[in-house]
C-alpha cells in the first residue's frame, strides 16, 4: 500500500490551500464543501483541509515531507522559502538535502532529495 492522503486542522483553509498549491504543487481542489478542501497534485498527492482549532507545541518530529526533484530543486525551494519569508525549521545539505518550513499553521513540512 501507498500513503493515500494527510488530513490537517487549519485557521484558514485558503491561506493553507494556497500555501501547498504554491510550494508543493497542490493545486488542484478534487473535493470542496463546507468542512472539507482536498487539494491532490499531479502526482496524486492528497492534503485535506479543515478548519478548526489548530494544535499548538506539536513535537518537532511531527511533520510530512514531499521529494524534490534533486538537491538542486530543494536548494531552490529553500530559496523561494527564504525570499518569500517562510519560516525555516531545519536545513541539511549533506547527505539528503532536507528543508523543513512551518506552514500558515505552524505545521513542519519537509522538502528532500537524495
Amino acid at each position: 500500500m501507498r500513503l493515500d492522503h494527510v488530513a490537517l486542522t487549519v485557521a484558514d483553509r485558503e491561506a493553507s490551500a494556497a500555501f501547498y498549491g504554491r510550494y508543493f504543487g497542490l493545486e488542484q481542489r478534487v473535493h470542496e464543501d463546507d468542512h472539507l478542501l482536498i487539494l491532490a497534485g499531479a502526482d496524486g498527492s492528497l492534503l485535506a483541509l479543515s478548519e478548526g482549532e489548530v494544535p499548538q507545541d506539536l513535537p518537532r518530529t511531527h511533520h510530512f515531507g514531499f521529494q524534490a526533484s534533486g538537491a538542486k530543486a530543494g536548494v531552490a525551494l529553500r530559496a523561494q522559502f527564504a525570499q518569500d519569508d517562510v519560516a525555516e525549521a531545519e536545513f541539511q545539505e549533506h547527505g539528503p538535502t532536507r528543508v523543513q518550513v512551518f506552514d500558515p499553521d505552524g505545521y513542519r513540512v519537509e522538502a528532500y532529495a537524495f
